[in-house]
């Protein structure tokens, strides 16, 4: 069942401003990539959203694990279209090295059609997401490898700027199954040949690495869905004990919340499955916070989100409660997923802090996705 919350995770263009808001790095380069920029970061940080030059850098290419290979569903179903930026790849050719300061693109597409006149396959469809990785030991002087990754969502509109996610929620898994520095080279031959035939590893089900190679990416990526902080007890409307919560939910309890969406609506978030119906209620301090317009929520600000299969049928629940004053890049909110109906027994995620959750909150106001006005 944890896969499906695996679904998408962890997405366009934007204008070049004055001010900054979307300004990218100006700085001409001597190499193979002078005419494109680099990414630059706002005064929090943050990356800026690139504009859409990263679509002339080099192609990398487009890995795809589509759901009915996958079977419940896939991590991550869509199209991948990698780029690496030009400067970055004249070195690695030259070097064999991803230099300091590389930059890699991923633009996420959904699987459209399965058949065309050439015949049955997979398609691309619309484009849903961007993300973004960076070595740059400079400003990530403590991320595994100097590496830091970005999402700007996984639907339209994307974010204007990204922080970089937490370790554990992207790097982990890199660490344990990347070929090279961080980088899944295993399954792209663009930079296999650049770099030369002996580089990397490739393999499929019949190598005897394989089996370890899963096995250590499933332990690296079990680390998202596990608390990193305390849950303390808070005054709230909705519980935050397993237990507690689960029978909770099950009565509906939460319906009663004034605030709450006026029906189903597809999801833009990795519940269940990108595009199947969700449904959000909020507690009336979390309401009340958002209606003020608030930079941060107070202590008990709860959200409870149904989410649906695609024939619009109950499949479980998401829930945030805000435990601490401090949100502590996500360790002061409790977060619980579930995706059964009957037994809330084996949860998705139950704690504070689990990187899964704050990972794709953490663009939100106060790790709060939800658009306000309620619809």
């Amino acid at each position: 069942m944890k896969a499906r919350v695996l679904t998408t995770q962890l997405a366009a263009a934007s204008a070049l401003v004055v001010s900054g808001i979307f300004c990218w790095s100006s700085a001409v380069y001597a190499d193979a990539g002078a005419d494109f920029p680099k990414p630059s970061y706002n005064d929090k940080g943050e990356m800026i959203r690139p504009d859409l030059s990263y679509r002339e850098w080099v192609y990398v290419g487009t890995p795809l694990t589509p759901n009915d290979l996958n079977p419940p569903e896939a991590p991550f179903p869509e199209f991948h279209n990698v780029y690496i930026h030009p400067s970055d790849f004249d070195h690695y050719k030259r070097t064999g090295q991803f230099p300091d300061g590389t930059v890699l693109i991923k633009e996420l597409v959904l699987v459209g059609s399965n058949t065309a006149v050439s015949g049955k396959g997979y398609f691309m469809g619309e484009f849903t997401g961007l993300e973004a990785t960076v070595k740059d030991s400079e400003r990530f002087p403590d991320e595994p490898g100097n590496w830091a990754y970005f999402t700007f969502g996984h639907s339209y509109p994307l974010a204007d700027s990204a922080a970089a996610f937490p370790a554990a929620a992207c790097n982990a898994c890199h660490e344990a199954s990347a070929a090279d520095d961080f980088v899944f080279t295993q399954y792209y031959p663009v930079l296999r040949a650049a770099k030369g035939v002996t580089s990397g590893r490739s393999m499929n089900e019949d190598d005897p690495a394989f089996e370890s190679m899963a096995s250590g990416m499933a332990a690296a990526m079990g680390i998202i869905f596990q608390p990193t902080a305390e849950t303390a007890d808070v005054a709230s409307a909705v519980p935050t004990d397993k237990d507690e919560l689960f029978r909770y939910l099950k009565s509906g309890a939460y319906k009663e919340f004034a605030a709450q969406e006026s029906g189903q609506h597809a999801t833009r978030g990795p519940h269940t499955n990108i595009g199947w119906p969700v449904r959000v209620f909020l507690d009336p301090v979390l309401d009340g916070s958002l209606a003020a317009g608030n930079a941060a929520h107070p202590l008990g600000s709860s959200a409870v989100k149904e989410m649906y299969d695609d024939d619009g049928d109950l499949q479980g629940w998401a829930v945030m409660v805000k435990t601490e004053q401090d949100s502590a890049g996500g360790g002061g909110w409790f977060w619980y997923e579930v995706t059964s109906t009957r037994s809330g027994d084996d949860p998705v995620a139950t704690g504070n802090g689990v990187p899964l959750c704050f990972g794709c909150h953490f663009i939100g106001r106060d790790f709060v996705l939800t658009d306000y006005p309620l619809r």
